[in-house]
């Protein structure tokens, strides 16, 4: 005979499988923050939708899969309009390529604090220096990419070489320069 399963039942077996859940969302989404909005809104779902769990399984298996269509959906919707953060928001306001009529959002205090301006001025020169050392033709296509903002074919065109080598030479130089900075003692990644 099927038992009456209770919220206190869902409950006691959401917090013993908790972490279960948490990792199945996460093999999903691979963040997670959106792994625990997952199963929270699993949870949310199974607790309204308890009279329809008919005992045919157990009852974390029931759970699991509620968690795993949770995440899959939230998967389908992050893919349809991503999530960003403030700030990157922020500096889309400053970028001189952002598209006109959408205003700059304005906060208590947009601007760098002194520390971050120091920092971001330390950072900057590093990264110059590390550039200036690197071999000429590496050295040409990062700046061509990340100073003058072309892309790969204009790149390509420019030095008269095949998009395919323009990728393969930044790909190099962009070792080369992580070699550089790792060497300085710098733990910044270049992308």
């Amino acid at each position: 005979m099927l038992q009456h399963t209770t919220l206190d039942t869902l409950d006691l077996c959401a917090v013993q499988h908790r972490n279960h859940f948490l990792a199945a969302a996460r093999r999903v989404l691979g963040d997670p923050a959106a792994a625990q909005d997952a199963v929270q809104d699993a949870m949310l779902s199974a607790a309204r939708n308890l009279h329809r769990f008919r005992g045919e399984s157990q009852l974390t298996t029931w759970l699991g899969r509620i968690v795993i269509n949770a995440a899959l959906t939230r998967r389908r919707a992050l893919r349809r309009r991503p999530e960003e953060s403030l700030d990157a928001l922020l500096l889309e306001g400053d970028n001189p390529r952002h598209p006109p009529g959408i205003a700059r959002s304005v906060l208590a205090s947009a601007a760098p604090s002194p520390e971050q301006s120091t920092l971001s001025s330390e950072i900057q020169a590093t990264l110059s220096d590390a550039v200036d050392e690197l071999p000429a033709d590496y050295r040409t296509v990062v700046v061509m990419r990340y100073y003058q903002h072309l892309r790969i074919t204009e790149i390509a065109s420019r030095l008269r070489i095949t998009p395919n080598a323009a990728k393969l030479r930044l790909l190099r130089a962009h070792r080369a320069l992580r070699s550089k900075l790792v060497g300085r003692g710098c733990l910044l990644t270049v992308q």
